[in-house]
């Protein structure tokens, strides 16, 4: 089972309890959020999400170490960075959640940071 941690006490908060995150994010958002949670937690491994396709997983460039976005709506992402490297990514075992954030243009925007 993949293992799921998260940046900071502040995130894991409104991931814990989506109460919280619905001051925050629009309900639609959540419930797309606790969707992609439950198959990331479903998985055993992040090649084995990454092989089903779910929520457009796609790898974002420009950050070292590596991270990758899941499609939230139009323009909001899920923010994760597996606890890998490129050779390893296929049978990462953790995720580390970032948050969501708007990140299309010339800077991010962090709903939940």
């Amino acid at each position: 089972m993949l293992r799921i941690t998260y940046t900071n006490a502040k995130v894991e908060r409104y991931f814990s309890d989506f109460s919280q995150m619905q001051k925050k994010v629009p309900l639609d958002w959540i419930r797309s959020i606790k969707k992609h949670l439950n198959h990331l937690a479903a998985a055993d491994c992040f090649g084995d999400f990454l092989k089903l396709g779910l929520g457009q997983p796609e790898q974002l460039t420009g950050y070292n170490p590596i991270r990758y976005s899941l499609r939230v709506s139009a323009n909001a992402r899920l923010i994760i960075e597996p606890n890998a490297t490129q050779d390893t990514i296929l049978i990462c075992e953790e995720i580390q959640i970032k948050g969501v954030s708007d990140y299309h243009g010339s800077k991010e925007n962090w709903y939940i940071p």
